[in-house]
């Protein structure tokens, strides 16, 4: 029904409550908006939950909405501005999480009692965290983080594929970083 009408017009009726126009442009855009997310974050989940975001505030706000210029323009700022948010948010727990599942590049130097208390801590909160996932995810983890084993080599070691693979991983480091948030 909606599928002629222009992005501006359905943000007219958008702002007038009407959910089918909303729909419309969710499905108008999420595609592409994903595939855009994607290139930058290398991860399917990720992407799509930036801009599952995104569309939930257009919702959230569409009362109140303003839209200076067209909406494919608002949107891909949009966005690109919760990308950026979200790479700034995680890459101080992703340090952390490398830290201490790299043990090879991990030194902790003896004489700062801090720095060694929180990487115990912190060291026993990834450990806990591990225990948690799903069977499926925390066996590829493990090989992956712990055992260093490549992408591929997990795919043929459990017999599954590559993409599987990438979910598993991609999961449990988004887990980590919601488990271990009060690292950050």
């Amino acid at each position: 029904m909606y599928k002629k009408y222009m992005d501006e017009e359905l943000v007219d009726l958008l702002k007038q409550g009407k959910d089918k126009a909303f729909d419309e442009l969710y499905f108008r855009y999420r595609d592409l908006l994903v595939r855009f997310v994607c290139v930058r974050m290398k991860s399917i989940p990720i992407a799509e939950e930036i801009v599952q975001e995104v569309f939930t505030t257009i919702w959230e706000r569409r009362k109140v909405l303003v839209i200076q210029k067209k909406f494919s323009a608002y949107v891909y700022t949009s966005v690109r501005y919760v990308t950026l948010d979200y790479i700034k948010a995680h890459t101080i727990t992703d340090q952390y999480i490398k830290e201490v599942l790299d043990s090879n590049t991990l030194t902790v130097n003896s004489n700062n009692t801090m720095e060694s208390i929180f990487h115990d801590e912190l060291q026993q909160a990834v450990d806990k965290a591990t225990s948690l996932l799903p069977k499926k995810a925390k066996e590829v983890f493990v090989m992956s983080r712990f055992k260093q084993y490549t992408n591929k080599e997990i795919a043929e070691e459990l017999n599954i594929s590559m993409e599987t693979v990438k979910y598993h991983i991609s999961y449990s480091l988004k887990f980590m970083r919601s488990y271990l948030g009060e690292f950050n």
